[in-house]
């Protein structure tokens, strides 16, 4: 099946619009014309996005795969193969996502921790002098510049070792998940974070024994030796990577694995998972899946038959409950012939460990968000969009506490105010998620005319699949009048049509949400498309996936699913609006259904399903919502105005900068003085109409050398 084909047959439009507006290959024009719903057929869609990416296309297959592979195994495996024979851009670690997928672990709780986990693991790569062996390791954040791995990866290096002296080299990459293998010191990767080390590098440490992994009986010798070499090294980076957001321009920030308390890992039982996101050989990140066998002899070490290979040393190790457990150190037996693999039990060096981690306070888990640019473009900054932010991340819960919550208004009387880029904003803060987003107005869809129409075009960028056929996700009819030729309000039929769109239709779509992000599906048929997956790389299937295959009763999951989306209504004007852009007509039995949906009933009344979308009105706060007061109970509300815009909104985005990524110059009194020339110059560019775009451009450009100016 060709990928156009795969597309039209098998993706959601707000799925397959989601993933060509985060990969960024198709320019804003060509997406903004595909994807209005007023007019290109499905198949045009397909054929025409399909064209635009030319020799990318396997990027866009392994961008759909992403989004499918947890909950459509069949659409996976076709997907697959538009991608499978290019394994040197997309492919080193798709066997760790398909193990990941062992159905006997929470599905919902493993795809978290696998998102959340990968950031904390890094590679580490050293060489001792110009012309000593290249050694690479595994290491994993433990505070905000504290970096734990095994004292034999870096065993070459004393305590007070510089270790740029003569050659030398310990290199730390984060975020190294594609690509080749690195095999050497300053490898070329491009999307990997590279970190130093901090000047007084060594913080604490453990020196390892050899032999270790012994089976058998010990000697009192050997059991003395093995008990008190605890084979960890706690080392510190040049800046507090933990603290830092993922993207330069804010959002989530990447924190840190927290230490476990001590009768975690001593609880552990025989046939307990031990989960290792690793480096192997140098690899991008990987992950393996496997069972706790046993303590050793001394009870300092756990064994298990988690796989791992030389470059996995210092590697964490995590229980079915997704706590640390221990470092990974060494296998167990001959060489060559390994009878299991083993870690440090965590509690044995946690005592050590606390006094470095524990007086680190985590800060919020999203910095503040100055710029929407993706990482490594220039930086394109938010000017004066506070209440925007802070709405946002209000928002983002399954389980809102109020109104104010859930709906946002921008309103604004002139043009370039800033309406409009609100839609930015909110791509970047839910950029790389499964957040749906349904956009109306120009820079999205048309809103429909009717509320059939706009229901089916809300759903399809939902994600949600509406079958017309029997049983509850069929849409209710709508009420027709009895005899032809009689006023319709002689029958109430009236009343049954302002029913039918303020209480029927909102709570059929509540009910279809909830159905839809909430079911379980049978993980029996999953397993088997799994089991084929692997049967095409000629790989063994794991017995737990082929063990749930075979079940002769359901096995039952729950798919990963949104927990909230956002609707975006843009271009509504107010009658004193001075300029002349599109105007999106919020009127008739849209705006009746709108309202419903929005605030039909009192906030704990609302249907659960309702309760996880979030409005966006932009241009204006409609009628039907009142604006915030003190419980909550309406709209947040933001007012834009260009001339309100000036020399502190632009030093915000300095004190973002420093909150966000990295600290800057100090020196209020010139930053101050450069702001004001910032706003001078965009006035001087820009004028009264463009004055908002021209500040953008001249922040933006400010900020982007300020970066380069400390290190960025």
């Amino acid at each position: 099946m060709t990928l156009a084909e795969i597309i039209v047959k098998r993706i959601p439009a707000s799925m397959l619009e989601r993933v060509v507006f985060d990969q960024a290959i198709v320019d804003e024009n060509q997406r903004t014309v595909l994807f209005k719903a007023s007019g290109v057929p499905t198949e045009e869609i397909a054929r025409r996005i399909v064209d635009a990416y030319g020799t990318d296309t396997s990027k866009l297959a392994f961008g759909l795969y992403e989004q499918v592979f947890e909950t459509d195994w069949e659409t996976a495996a076709l997907l697959f193969e538009h991608f499978r024979s290019r394994p040197e851009s997309y492919y080193y670690n798709h066997q760790a996502s398909l193990v990941g997928r062992i159905p006997t672990l929470p599905m919902e709780g493993l795809s978290e921790f696998l998102l959340s986990v990968k950031r904390h693991v890094c590679l580490i790569v050293s060489r001792q002098g110009n012309n000593g062996p290249v050694v690479r390791g595994t290491g994993f954040l433990v505070g905000p510049d504290m970096v734990l791995t095994c004292r034999h990866v870096l065993k070459s290096f004393p305590k007070d070792a510089d270790v740029a002296a003569n050659g030398s080299r310990i290199e730390v990459y984060f975020d190294f998940y594609r690509g080749e293998p690195v095999d050497g010191v300053g490898p070329h990767l491009p999307q990997a974070r590279k970190v130093a080390l901090a000047t007084v590098w060594h913080v604490e440490s453990c020196d390892d024994t050899v032999p270790d992994g012994l089976d058998g009986d010990l000697s009192a010798e050997d059991a003395a030796r093995i008990a008190k070499s605890l084979d960890f090294l706690l080392l510190r980076v040049a800046e507090p990577v933990g603290l830092q957001p993922l993207e330069r321009g804010g959002g989530p920030r990447r924190n840190w694995i927290n230490l476990p308390d001590d009768t975690v890992p001593k609880s552990l039982q025989p046939q307990d998972w031990i989960i290792i996101p690793q480096h192997p050989d140098g690899f991008p990140q990987r992950i393996d899946l496997g069972r706790f066998r046993a303590a050793d002899q001394t009870g300092t070490r756990i064994r298990y038959d988690t796989n791992t290979s030389p470059g996995s040393s210092g590697a964490p190790c995590f229980n079915q409950n997704f706590a640390l457990v221990g470092v990974h150190n060494a296998y167990v037996g001959p060489p060559h012939r390994p009878l299991a693999n083993q870690a440090i039990r965590v509690d044995h060096i946690a005592a050590r460990l606390r006094p470095h981690t524990d007086t680190a306070t985590k800060a919020d888990r999203h910095a503040p968000r100055w710029s929407i640019a993706r990482a490594g473009d220039e930086p394109r900054v938010i000017l004066g969009r506070e209440t925007l932010l802070v709405w946002l991340r209000a928002s983002a819960t399954a389980r809102p506490k109020t109104l104010a919550d859930r709906v946002y208004a921008a309103q604004a009387t002139v043009p370039g105010a800033g309406c409009t880029f609100s839609i930015d904003v909110l791509h970047a803060e839910i950029r790389d998620t499964k957040t749906p987003r349904a956009v109306y107005g120009e820079r999205g869809q048309q809103l429909p005319a009717t509320v059939e129409d706009f229901l089916v075009s809300l759903l399809r960028e939902l994600g949600i699949e509406l079958r017309q056929g029997e049983g509850e996700d069929r849409l209710p009819e709508r009420p027709r009048p009895v005899n032809a030729g009689v006023p319709a309000s002689s029958f109430g039929e009236v009343d049954k049509l302002d029913r039918w769109i303020s209480d029927e239709l909102p709570d059929w779509l509540g009910g279809l949400i909830s159905r839809n992000v909430e079911k379980h599906l049978d993980a029996r048929e999953a397993a088997r498309q799994a089991i084929e997956i692997y049967r095409q790389q000629a790989l063994e299937p794991p017995s737990e996936l082929t063990k749930t295959a075979s079940s002769p009763e359901p096995v039952l999951v729950r798919p990963n699913a949104w927990d909230f989306a956002y609707v975006v209504v843009d271009g509504l004007r107010l009658n004193s609006y001075t300029g002349a852009g599109a105007h999106t007509g919020l009127t008739g039995e849209v705006r009746d259904l709108i309202a419903a949906l929005v605030r039909g009933k009192p906030e704990q009344a609302m249907h659960p399903g309702l309760r996880r979308l979030r409005w966006m009105f932009l241009g204006y706060l409609p009628d039907f919502i009142p604006v915030a007061e003190a419980e909550g109970n309406g709209a947040t509300i933001e007012v834009l105005d260009p001339a309100s815009v000036g020399v502190d909104e632009v030093l915000a985005i300095l004190d973002r900068i420093s909150q966000a990524y990295i600290p800057t110059p100090g020196d209020k009194a010139l930053a101050r003085a450069t702001a004001g020339f910032v706003v001078g110059t965009a006035e001087i560019h820009g004028g009264a109409k463009l004055r908002l775009v021209s500040l953008q451009d001249e922040a933006s450009r400010w900020s982007a050398g300020l970066l380069k100016e400390v290190g960025d």
